[in-house]
């Protein structure tokens, strides 16, 4: 089987995944992300930001922010990168969760 044909398969694997997962995720997210604080510090953590941008900018303790991170990494909505940061999964937007039309990133209650 040829790699084009393999990726191609894999690629659609993943789609379906993807669509089946949606409603569990979602329930995962509501779960771990209960208010706007939380959504917006979740949202933050994509890898680009350093933990101290997000506690100063989310008004959150360092403490609640590492627990934050640490519960969503245990729940699988988050994961280490290479470098040692806490990287999102998953993007609220897709989940409704984020207001998209708000340009300061506010996210929803």
């Amino acid at each position: 089987m040829s790699d084009d044909k393999v990726l191609d398969i894999v690629t659609d694997i993943r789609n379906w995944v993807r669509a089946s997962s949606y409603p569990s995720v979602k329930v995962l997210l509501q779960a771990a992300l209960p208010d706007a604080k939380s959504r917006n510090a979740y949202q933050m953590l994509d890898g680009k930001a350093s933990m101290e941008q997000v506690r100063i900018a989310c008004k959150m303790s360092p403490n609640g922010l590492v627990a934050l991170a640490q519960k969503c990494t245990a729940m699988g909505l988050m994961e280490m990168s290479a470098d040692k940061k806490r990287v999102r999964l998953f993007d609220l937007a897709d989940f409704d969760m984020i207001d998209v039309n708000d340009r300061s990133g506010k996210t929803k209650e």
